[in-house]
């Protein structure tokens, strides 16, 4: 019972549309979000097992997710990709981030350590720490030839950078219906496929609005890596990164983009 609960809240939460594509191959562990001392990665907790806690909790966790076990970002605090048709129909590059993505800039803002949670176990009553003993790990972003190439853990305790600025990134926190709405009173035509046909496509859009946010693409527990552990028979790779649905051919693109 109390999973079927879970489950509900999950589904109330996201407003996703019930005929959602399957998503990839659920297992977390064999991820880089298991951040606990299974974790096979380069960057894991010294104290902490359980695999889980890093984002939720059945108990005193905040109701901004289901069972969401982290402060948010502040939604103000972000700069948006934008275009004259998103100026038209939201705030631009200055609208708020909504909480669906929130969630996400929990741990990928560059500023918030990932290690620190609402309800530490109940077997340690500690934050976890990570790597030799370190309290404030966060994620920063890596620059190569050509701009932001990655993120990596600061690991060493380095200036926390900010990875607020999302202008190089797709745009999020948009409503899909006003924007292809847009584009249809432009005469531009039927740019964006209706909602239905996206999301039988393989993507996810959030109610109200039909909004477009971080989880529109990505799903958090998708075991992509076939490599961690090593030859891992239940990863696909097709998946990576973390992506809802494989983008072979540009099929998530065009789940949405009709071109």
């Amino acid at each position: 019972m109390l999973r079927l609960v879970s489950l509900v809240m999950a589904l109330v939460f996201c407003g996703c549309w019930a005929a959602s594509a399957a998503m990839g191959p659920q297992k977390v562990k064999n991820t880089v979000h298991n951040l606990s001392t299974s974790g096979e990665w380069m960057y894991i907790s010294d104290n902490e097992d359980e695999i889980c806690i890093f984002c939720h909790t059945p108990h005193g966790g905040s109701l901004n997710g289901p069972l969401w076990n982290r402060a948010l970002p502040g939604a103000l605090e972000f700069t948006h990709y934008t275009t004259a048709t998103l100026d038209s129909v939201t705030d631009g590059a200055s609208r708020a981030l909504s909480d669906e993505s929130l969630l996400c800039m929990s741990c990928h803002d560059g500023a918030m350590a990932v290690n620190h949670v609402l309800n530490p176990s109940n077997r340690t009553h500690v934050q976890p720490t990570m790597n030799f003993g370190q309290t404030d790990v966060s994620i920063v972003p890596i620059f190569g030839i050509g701009g932001r190439i990655g993120d990596v853990v600061d690991a060493i305790n380095m200036p926390m950078g900010e990875t607020r600025n999302l202008t190089d990134d797709h745009p999020i926190s948009f409503s899909y219906d006003a924007v292809r709405a847009a584009y249809q009173g432009a005469g531009r035509g039927n740019q964006l496929h209706a909602p239905a046909d996206a999301v039988a496509a393989g993507v996810r859009l959030y109610a109200p609005g039909n909004r477009v946010e971080c989880g529109s693409c990505h799903d958090p527990h998708v075991n992509y890596d076939s490599t961690i552990p090593m030859g891992d028979p239940t990863a696909n790779e097709n998946y990576r990164p973390f992506l809802i649905t494989p983008n072979i051919g540009s099929a998530l693109c065009l789940a949405c983009h009709n071109k």
